[in-house]
């Protein structure tokens, strides 16, 4: 029998922070222990779990194939809780409903939603309208065993849109925490999410 298993995937990041390539910035790096989602990772990995955290290459201009096929090199089956955050949050749904796959659960961090408004739309990542246009429908829970679960901060009010969204149309349990805002890489550990997956 195969080990439980986790999958965590990130969201966007500009192609710069403060000047900096975010490829030339460790933190920036998903499985990076000094980040909550590589801290998770480890922390999952000492108690037996099989965990990875695919990387999106270029992610700041990545289009949805480089998202899909990530996904598809990493093992997602009927064991495997899947880890979105940001983007990565709607990736991952887009990812089950495209593929059909069935999974024991899903949980969001901060996650965006398909064409969400946006307050700024000139500071729009590039491929972001591909990027957000499959729809996600009630049915999509019938790919889901346990439940979908979404951690969220009170105090990042775009996100909390995209949380009412998924609230009703998947029926997920909200987790709310407070000053988290969009949960950057700068915050070192998460364990809230570690106990979530670990329930």
């Amino acid at each position: 029998m195969s080990k439980e298993n986790v999958v965590l995937l990130h969201g966007r990041f500009p192609e710069r922070i403060d000047g900096a390539l975010i490829a030339d910035i460790p933190t920036c790096d998903p499985n990076h222990p000094g980040n909550w989602m590589g801290w998770t990772k480890q922390e999952l990995i000492k108690r037996g779990y099989d965990a990875d955290c695919p990387v999106i290459r270029d992610v700041w201009k990545s289009a949805w194939e480089e998202w899909k096929r990530q996904l598809d090199a990493v093992r997602v089956d009927e064991g495997t809780t899947l880890v979105g955050w940001s983007q990565g949050g709607y990736a991952v749904l887009r990812y089950l409903g495209e593929t059909g796959k069935k999974v024991k659960r899903v949980i969001l961090v901060a996650p965006g939603a398909p064409k969400m408004d946006r307050d700024e739309p000139e500071k729009l990542f590039p491929n972001e309208e591909e990027n957000y246009e499959y729809p996600i429908t009630p049915a999509l829970t019938a790919q889901i065993r346990d439940r979908v679960e979404i951690i969220v901060s009170n105090d990042f009010d775009f996100i909390l849109r995209a949380v009412d969204f998924y609230e009703k149309t998947l029926n997920a349990n909200v987790i709310r925490l407070d000053g988290l805002g969009h949960f950057s890489f700068l915050i070192p550990t998460l364990p809230e999410l570690l106990e979530h997956v670990l329930a």
